[in-house]
């Protein structure tokens, strides 16, 4: 028994394993192990990722609900919950879940990014930009949090505040075509016409069939009044 629990415990864990494999791995470990709560842990975290990655967002918070039944304070479970929450659609779930894995564990980046993207999806922007602001100050280096913030900020009308965050963004992360693109439209709304094309033009460079790109320039080369449909063509 000593050696099939190593060997399914390892081959729930194989990262490179097939995913069919692993998932039922997993569930040997779940059915068969009724008195390690570490390895059932461990089994229902495997098995919740698999499923999330699988597309079964519902399989995926039965697992981390068991994982949180069985360990309270795991915040990993709480995070990966308020993943699948969000990807839902279930914002409220997915910000009490990670409002509490910000709570066992405060020093977690990811955490406050994806509960600011959770208040921005409903419309929290002031509170979102607080969360990708702490997520900052934990991890400086992360692109992801920058440009996030930008969107918020954008999101409220405020400009130039986000054209600080999208500038970080792009330093971070200067192939990010989707950064760049957000840069100009907020120059666009500036005024900054050069800025503008010059954001956008970069967009195009390093994703040339960006259509949201392509459209952005048809845009400003188009005379005024003119359909912007019309200009592309």
């Amino acid at each position: 028994m000593a050696q099939a629990l190593a060997n399914q415990l390892a081959a729930c864990k194989n990262e490179s394993g097939r995913a069919e494999v692993r998932i039922a791995a997993c569930s040997w470990l779940i059915d068969q192990v009724k008195d390690d709560d570490d390895i059932r842990i461990e089994a229902h975290l495997q098995r919740g990722v698999l499923n999330e990655l699988a597309g079964d967002k519902d399989a995926a918070i039965g697992d981390y609900s068991k994982v949180i039944e069985l360990d309270p304070s795991n915040a990993l479970a709480y995070f990966n919950r308020g993943n699948a929450y969000d990807q839902q659609g279930d914002y409220e779930r997915a910000i009490a879940d990670y409002t509490e894995a910000i709570k066992l564990d405060p020093s977690d980046p990811d955490a406050f990014n994806n509960r600011g993207q959770a208040y921005d999806s409903t419309g929290e922007y002031d509170l979102a930009i607080a969360d990708y602001s702490q997520s900052i100050r934990l991890n400086p280096d992360n692109p992801r949090a920058f440009y996030n913030r930008g969107l918020a900020y954008a999101n409220k009308g405020e400009h130039e505040l986000a054209i600080a965050s999208l500038d970080q963004a792009i330093k971070l992360a200067p192939g990010d075509a989707d950064a760049h693109l957000s840069r100009g439209a907020m120059h666009e709304e500036l005024g900054n016409e050069a800025a503008a094309r010059a954001d956008y033009s970069r967009a195009l460079e390093i994703v040339p069939e960006h259509e949201d790109a392509k459209e952005a320039l048809a845009r400003l080369d188009a005379p005024p009044g003119a359909d912007v449909n019309e200009a592309k063509q």
